[in-house]
């Protein structure tokens, strides 16, 4: 079983022309409301893909807490949470007729962490997938998950983001140390020393948006280029990805097929709005040769 821990947001996404200059103002063509946070993303596509789905995260206890478990639960992910605060977080997300896309975070109770998670818990999962909470303690709480994750027989695999990247190598290099995949833009990189990435993990896999996505095993280095296909919304991107990656990852398919595998996901939800337009089973089953 594979869990991710990290925020429950509910996306509203609103459509577009063009981004208005400071002061201005843009028309929103339509708006469309979906469950969210990467790490939930995540854990929903590969439990469509058929693989058993545990997400623990916090929520409000509002009609938007009800409406996120309905979306998990349908897809047969086990939602463990707390809640936290009156409202349940939130994300307006903005996107452009390019599908670039801007986000105004409303933390609520993804910003407030009380989740205990026993010891018991960990030992009945094999694979951990940590994405940060818009919280101050959110390092020091993935920390200690990914020391007793990995103590419990765990492989953990992490989506650091800006909000771990920026830390600095020396703050980010403590919780590598207990971490066996870690999952990166190369924006989220480039101020990152790579080969001191690739010597503290065993796998550091980095997407490249339009160019693909490579990836580090010790000194050997692997690429797959991205699918050309119309893009209307980049939002979750990097979470389809994830998806698709860790979905042959786990079926034990070789690196570079792990790669087109992401890419393939990717490719299929940039086509459309929000952050889990998931391919079916069956088509990445076949796309895969499985």
């Amino acid at each position: 079983m594979i869990a991710g821990i990290g925020p429950a947001l509910v996306d509203h996404i609103h459509k577009i022309e063009l981004y208005p200059p400071p002061g201005g103002h843009a028309v929103v063509k339509s708006s469309t409301v979906m469950a969210g946070g990467a790490a939930g993303n995540v854990i929903s596509g590969l439990s469509k893909f058929g693989m058993e789905c545990r997400f623990y995260t916090t929520l409000g206890e509002d009609e938007d807490a009800r409406f996120y478990l309905e979306e998990m639960e349908k897809n047969g992910v086990d939602v463990r949470y707390s809640v936290s605060h009156a409202e349940t977080g939130k994300c307006h997300i903005y996107v452009d007729e390019k599908g670039e896309r801007t986000f105004f975070v409303h933390p609520n109770a993804a910003g407030r962490i009380n989740l205990a998670i026993s010891d018991d818990e960990l030992e009945e999962l094999k694979y951990l997938y940590l994405d940060p909470f818009p919280a101050d303690e959110s390092f020091d709480f993935h920390l200690d998950i990914a020391k007793r994750g990995k103590k419990a027989g765990c492989e953990v695999m992490i989506n650091p983001g800006f909000p771990y990247t920026s830390l600095g190598m020396n703050t980010f290099a403590k919780i590598l140390d207990y971490c066996d995949i870690v999952f990166m833009s190369k924006d989220e990189a480039k101020n990152l020393p790579v080969r001191e990435l690739q010597s503290r993990v065993r796998l550091l896999v980095i997407t490249l948006g339009k160019d693909g996505s490579m990836a580090f095993v010790g000194e050997e280095e692997f690429f797959a280029q991205a699918f050309e296909v119309e893009v209307i919304d980049t939002t979750g991107a990097g979470d389809a990805f994830a998806a698709g990656f860790i979905y042959a990852y786990l079926r034990g398919l070789d690196i570079e097929t792990c790669l087109k595998a992401g890419n393939f996901v990717a490719a299929k939800n940039v086509q459309h709005f929000g952050a889990r337009n998931f391919p079916e089973k069956s088509e990445l089953d076949e796309f895969l040769g499985l």
